[in-house]
Parts: structure tokens; C-alpha cells; sequence
């Protein structure tokens, strides 16, 4: 067991110096102030600091790190004079592989290798993470930076207990459930924004659609109207936008209340694939026709959005409960009707969180299914009116079939 964490410490050290080293390949020798060895000679240390320190003391591993640090400073300033080059990344590099074998040489081996490969990443995708911040804008920024404020600070601040009316709001649920969603629409709209111009029909539906289906499908639909782009790429890419609101479906229930998942896996999951399939067939038929599209997107992390959002769901909370102490089980299904007209993922969340309470799996499941399955035809019909009927007989064809594809898996599960 010893000799298995001072050969990780030493392997961590290995790794970090090799990417290390190719960075600095180039340099004139004598000039780099640490490479390959150096970085597994400080893994290496760092494992038997940590493993002596458990028969000494832990005061000999603070000492071994000091005295440690100090040489990379010594030689930072060295080799900073020599080079002219100010930088210290090798150096903070250097004692983070220290702190890693130190880590595996008290038998954290595990979270040694994961911290070590997260380093070995920053510091390998150094040009990309520059280009990156080059090309964002200070909205993005500040998006970045209010998503970053929701899960530190806002979220462990919250109450988790039951409030309001039939006590049905918990605070801490609905601050998890909006940074779910923020987390999700965060991921593609930075795809959609650094992929641009050189992502297709196809392409821009999936990623568009996981900021907002809705958004795509009146896009699309204006495309088709103005005669931009094949009618069948652009009902193909509609329906694959529906498609991929529904494996988001899958995802967020997923997350809330897992026990969800043997009822509704099957149903969600045709109303992707058969999106999926058509739109497969489609490009493989056309492919020469795949033109670009551009799809304004809203940049998803707004304080005024979030809150909007949270109140809805607050509200959905309190209305599930009312609906079924008034109306019992046609209540719900009424209000997830209603709800997936403009919003399934907000009913979606709302039910999967209220199953975990009082309301029956079946009784959750079947309302966002419903839900679901209403703002798919949802989708038909905005392409209908905004795009014309050509477009929807592409859109309509496919999602018929999904719809009654995911019928037939909801009456199989006996929902």
C-alpha cells in the first residue's frame, strides 16, 4: 500500500511535468526553472513529506513545504532575471504537485489523480481559455459571474424547509432546480455562440434547443417563410428542436427525483428519437443543401430571468397542491396541459419535485408526459402559422409519429 501511493505521487508529477516540459520545449536550456524531473522529483517528495509526517508529526510536512516553496521562489527569481519572462505558472504548478503527492501519500489517491488531471487540463488548453475570454462580451461575463453567485452563495443561503400554502414551497429546492436549468441553457448558449456561423441547420436546432426549443422553432419558421434554406432541413431541424427539449426532460427529472425514470424513460425518449432518426435520413438525403442558420438566443443567466423563473416555479408548487386537494388527478393533468403550452421544463421540474412529497409517481409521471407531448404539438403549429403549411407537413409528419410512438410507450408502462 506505501509503495502504491509514492509510485501515484510520483506518476502525478510525471504527468504535470510533461505537459510542463512540451510547453516549454522550446526554451534555451539553463533558462526553465523546472521540467520533467523536477515535477516528479516534487510529486515524489510530497508523498514522502506526507508519509513520514504520519510517523513524526504533521509539523514535518508544513516545514517540507516551506522549505520547498522557498527554493521555487529562489529559483523564480533566477530564472526570471535570466528569461525576462515574469510569469508563475510553473512555479504555483510546482507546489500544486507537491500538495498532490502529499494528498496521495496520506491515501487520498483518488482525488489526488482527478486534482492533478484538472491541472494538467488548465494548464494544457492555456491558448483556448485565452481565446475564450477574448471573445466574450461583458454580459457573458457577468452571466458567468451571476451563475457562479447563484450556486456559492445564493443557494446554501436559502431555507430548506417546506413554507407557504399546504406547505409546498421549499426555497433551497427551487434555487437547485433554477440552477439546474441555468446550468443547462448556460452550456448551449456558449455553444451556440462560440460555434457561430459553422454550425449547420442540424446542429444549431440541438444546441439552440437546449437554451430554448421555442426560440429555434420561430427562427426556423421565419427562415422558412423569407425561402432560406431546404423546407425539409428546416422542419427536420423543428422537430429535432422539439427532440432535444426532450431529452433536457429526461435530464432534469433525472436529477430531481430519479424514481421518475422507469415511468417516463421510454415515452421521452421516442420523442427524441424519432427527431433524431428523421433528421439523420434527411441530411443523409440532402446534404448538399445544408445551409447555416442563426438563431438569436438570450443570454440565459439574467437576475431578472432567474428570479422570473423561480417565482413560476414557486407559483407551479402552490398550484399543484391546490389543484389536486380541489380537483384530484384531472387537476394536475389540466395544469400540465396548460403549463406545456409555453413552459415544460418549469411543470416538468414542479411535478418531479412534488413526487418526492405526497403526489404518486404515476400521477407525476403521466403529467409530464402530457406536458410534454403538448408543447411537442405545440411546436407543429408555430411552424404552421409563422412558416406555412409546407413547412409543417415536414414538422407535422414527424413529430405525429413521435407523439404516437411515445403514446403507445406511456399506455405499455400502464400510465
Amino acid at each position: 500500500m506505501v509503495a502504491t501511493r509514492i509510485a501515484i505521487a510520483l506518476a502525478l508529477g510525471l504527468i504535470i511535468g510533461m505537459e510542463r516540459g512540451w510547453q516549454d520545449r522550446e526554451s534555451p536550456d539553463g533558462i526553465n526553472s523546472a521540467g520533467v524531473r523536477s515535477f516528479a522529483f516534487a510529486g515524489l517528495l510530497g508523498g514522502l513529506s506526507a508519509l513520514l509526517a504520519g510517523e513524526t508529526g504533521i509539523f514535518l510536512l508544513g516545514i517540507t513545504f516551506l522549505g520547498f516553496a522557498a527554493t521555487v521562489v529562489a529559483a523564480y527569481v533566477i530564472t526570471a532575471r535570466q528569461g525576462n519572462d515574469y510569469g508563475i505558472t510553473s512555479e504555483l504548478a510546482l507546489l500544486i504537485t507537491f500538495v498532490l503527492g502529499a494528498l496521495a501519500g496520506k491515501g487520498h489517491t483518488a482525488e489526488a489523480a482527478a486534482a492533478a488531471v484538472t491541472t494538467v487540463a488548465l494548464l494544457g488548453f492555456k491558448k483556448e481559455l485565452h481565446e475564450s475570454l477574448k471573445r466574450l462580451d461583458r454580459s457573458e461575463l457577468i452571466a458567468t459571474i451571476q451563475l457562479l453567485l447563484i450556486a456559492a452563495v445564493a443557494l446554501p443561503l436559502l431555507p430548506n424547509r417546506s413554507l407557504g400554502p399546504w406547505q409546498a414551497v421549499n426555497p433551497r429546492s427551487i434555487g437547485l432546480l433554477v440552477l439546474l436549468i441555468a446550468g443547462i441553457s448556460y452550456a448551449g448558449y456558449f455553444a451556440m455562440r462560440f460555434l457561430g456561423p459553422r454550425a449547420g441547420i442540424l446542429a444549431t436546432a440541438v444546441l439552440g434547443a437546449l437554451v430554448s426549443s421555442t426560440a429555434v422553432t420561430l427562427s426556423f419558421g421565419r427562415m422558412a417563410k423569407r425561402g432560406q434554406g431546404s423546407l425539409a432541413l428546416l422542419g427536420a431541424g423543428i422537430s429535432l428542436a422539439s427532440g432535444t427539449m426532450a431529452l433536457r426532460i429526461l435530464l432534469e427529472v433525472s436529477v430531481v427525483n430519479s424514481a421518475l425514470m422507469p415511468l417516463i424513460t421510454a415515452p421521452i425518449a421516442l420523442l427524441a428519437a424519432v427527431p433524431l432518426l428523421a433528421a439523420a435520413a434527411i441530411a443523409l438525403r440532402k446534404p448538399a443543401e445544408e445551409t447555416t442558420a442563426d438563431v438569436p438566443l438570450r443570454n440565459p443567466i439574467e437576475l431578472g430571468s432567474a428570479l422570473g423563473f423561480s417565482g413560476f416555479l414557486a407559483l407551479l408548487f402552490i398550484l399543484i397542491r391546490a389543484v389536486e386537494a380541489w380537483f384530484g388527478n384531472a387537476g394536475i393533468y389540466g395544469l400540465s396541459a396548460l403549463s406545456g403550452i409555453s413552459d415544460v421544463d418549469a411543470v416538468s421540474l414542479s411535478l418531479a419535485q412534488a413526487t418526492k412529497g405526497n403526489l404518486p409517481l404515476s400521477v407525476g409521471a403521466t403529467g409530464i408526459l402530457i406536458a410534454a407531448m403538448v408543447n411537442t404539438a405545440v411546436k407543429a403549429l408555430l411552424a404552421a402559422l409563422i412558416g406555412g403549411w409546407k413547412l409543417a407537413r415536414w414538422c407535422a409528419s414527424i413529430l405525429i409519429i413521435a407523439l404516437l410512438a411515445s403514446f403507445a410507450a406511456a399506455l405499455a408502462v400502464n400510465l
